[in-house]
């Protein structure tokens, strides 16, 4: 495993590495990545945090554009996540063929705008990226790269951004259903994404 700040570096590791894993920086916690075609490595994840590949993880997208490649949004949809992305808020959506099943259980991806600048540097490089607390399940989320050396994680590389915020992970909704489902109340508070309705 080897650490960098060079987000070139770290985006050629996904594109030409099938099966590679990174840890990399987000508005809250380090999240562990894959690109979201790499089904090994999608399953390495799985593997490496000791979790339910039932539960499916979000994924990273750099902007709308990118969002509409992976899920179906309409107009109602669309307006609400505009007030809150880029933001800690990861939205559940009906997902558009050809999405990895572990990432879509039930036919549903779960997706969100980071504006976290090196994240969106990375996914913009790469293309949209597994997001899942760099952590093995049970054990405290990673704040540092310290943190995710310390858990001894099976990961190739992690993307140094320095030390990232903490506090709560993102706040997750269910839009699939209207009016919008909390499904982990997270950084931003449900009462205020009801209110922003």
């Amino acid at each position: 495993m080897f650490v960098t700040k060079d987000v070139s570096r770290i985006a050629s590791l996904l594109r030409n590495n099938k099966g590679s894993v990174i840890a990399y920086p987000t508005e809250t916690f380090y999240g562990l990545g894959a690109l979201i075609t790499d089904h090994t490595a999608i399953e390495r994840i799985i593997s490496i945090k000791g979790r339910d590949a039932a539960k499916g993880m979000i994924i990273l997208a750099s902007d709308m554009d990118m969002v509409y490649r992976i899920a179906d949004v309409d107009l109602r949809q669309k307006k609400l996540l505009k007030r809150f992305w880029p933001g800690p808020l990861s939205a559940v959506l009906k997902v558009k063929p050809g999405i990895d099943s572990v990432l879509a259980p039930s036919g549903k991806v779960a997706i969100r705008i980071s504006p976290d600048v090196t994240a969106l540097f990375l996914i913009r490089e790469a293309g949209p990226i597994t997001s899942t607390s760099a952590n093995i399940s049970g054990r405290p989320a990673s704040r540092s790269p310290e943190d995710i050396t310390d858990q001894n994680l099976d990961i190739d590389a992690i993307l140094d951004g320095g030390r990232t915020p903490g506090g709560k992970p993102s706040s997750l909704i269910d839009l699939t259903v209207w009016p919008p489902v909390c499904l982990r109340e997270g950084a931003i508070p449900f009462g205020t994404i009801l209110d922003a309705l």
